[in-house]
């Protein structure tokens, strides 16, 4: 059976590993703690055009931000990842759109940007995982709403499903109760290719089919390094 994305761009897939439960980032998170508003830098901003490699990009979005940030990520490297990743997806075959969330971390830890990657199981350890330890690789249904964002950068999940989509979530706010996202649809989409959604909204994303990826122990090189 192959996976079909209904249009390009749009190039998440859900794929559930049962065995994921047994990573949840909760086990490394202090819950004990304060959440804390944090934003973590990102100075590259990818355009996948209309292709569907969302899942490449919000992957090489993580690697290019803070706190081990590696230069030189481009469109290419994140196409490239995005390849890798229907490779190994569950999906027979290479002849669809789109790929997992799952198959992007798996092309990381192979190529050994990242040595483990685990789960966020609830906003509540998407927002303490944001505060404390880096970004968050998402995957979301997307909806008419969250398309363009108001002056402000706010997207909503309202209006029909247009998609799923990959997408790196780089900050928190407290005391705005909201969570920054880094698209990958350019930079003049959004403010610099960043929205933000509220905690409600971002928790009413995840009940419906969302999942929240972890990156852990990045390999601190500053430069790229060419995928294997």
């Amino acid at each position: 059976m192959r996976h079909t994305s209904p249009v390009p761009r749009f190039g998440r897939a859900a794929q559930f590993d049962e065995r994921s439960r047994a990573y949840p980032i909760r086990a490394m998170l202090d819950t004990s703690k304060p959440l804390r508003s944090y934003t973590w830098r990102c100075r590259t901003v990818l355009n996948q055009g209309w292709d569907s490699s969302c899942v490449g990009c919000a992957w090489s979005h993580e690697l290019a931000a803070r706190p081990v940030e590696v230069r030189g990520v481009t469109y290419r490297f994140a196409e490239a990842v995005y390849e890798r990743a229907k490779k190994i997806d569950m999906w027979e075959g290479e002849d669809y759109l789109g790929t997992s969330v799952l198959a992007g971390a798996k092309v990381l830890r192979n190529e050994r940007y990242i040595r483990e990657f685990r789960w966020a199981f609830g906003l509540q350890d998407v927002l303490l995982t944001l505060g404390y330890r880096g970004p968050v690789v998402l995957g979301l249904t997307w909806r008419e709403g969250m398309e363009h964002p108001s002056l402000d950068g706010r997207i909503r999940p309202t209006g029909d499903v247009t998609g799923g989509h990959a997408i790196a979530a780089v900050g928190v706010s407290v005391r705005g109760r909201t969570v920054t996202l880094l698209n990958s649809w350019g930079k003049y989409w959004g403010q610099n290719g960043r929205c933000w959604l509220t905690w409600d909204d971002l928790g009413a994303l995840l009940d419906d089919a969302g999942e929240a990826c972890v990156p852990l122990r990045r390999a601190r090189m500053k430069r790229l390094a060419r995928l294997r």
